[in-house]
């Protein structure tokens, strides 16, 4: 599978009651659709936020952290009926005979990024979904394009 890597621009507002993510290949600039508290967990930690308590990715953030597991990567893997799935690649130390061993867990594409950004690992695509979304470039531009989301503190 050809895997691109790709940056999380931004979070949009669409609507009063729909968000995106943006996100930027090499080659086009798409976005993803997510749920409000999606939305707002990423665009926090976009900017440096934190909560005042630990929210779920931050759980897997730190079991991550604290259990000395490598994320090789965050997929966003393919498309099923419009709706984005990815897959966290994971491996762990090695054992006592010096083996590394290797987990997929499949997972929402809006919990991917959040994941990908509270642990800096590296965020792809597959060739497959990129063929496949269109490019939003035009949309996301400074005249008349959507904004950034905003949110209250």
């Amino acid at each position: 599978m050809e895997l691109i890597e790709v940056d999380i621009e931004r979070v949009i507002a669409t609507t009063d009651e729909h968000y995106a993510a943006v996100l930027k290949s090499p080659e086009k600039t798409f976005l993803i659709f997510i749920g409000r508290p999606e939305a707002v967990a990423l665009y926090r930690c976009l900017k440096g936020k934190t909560f005042f308590r630990p929210l779920a990715h931050d759980l897997i953030a730190n079991l991550v952290a604290a259990f000395d597991i490598h994320i090789k990567g965050v997929v966003i893997s393919t498309i099923i009926d419009n709706i984005f799935c990815a897959t966290l690649l994971l491996s762990q130390a090695e054992d006592q005979e010096g083996q590394r061993h290797e987990v997929r867990l499949d997972l929402r594409a809006s919990d991917a990024m959040i994941v990908a950004r509270k642990t800096g690992s590296r965020l792809f695509v597959s060739r497959e979904v990129l063929d496949a979304v269109q490019d939003a470039s035009g949309l996301l531009g400074l005249d008349g394009g959507l904004g950034e989301m905003e949110l209250d503190d």
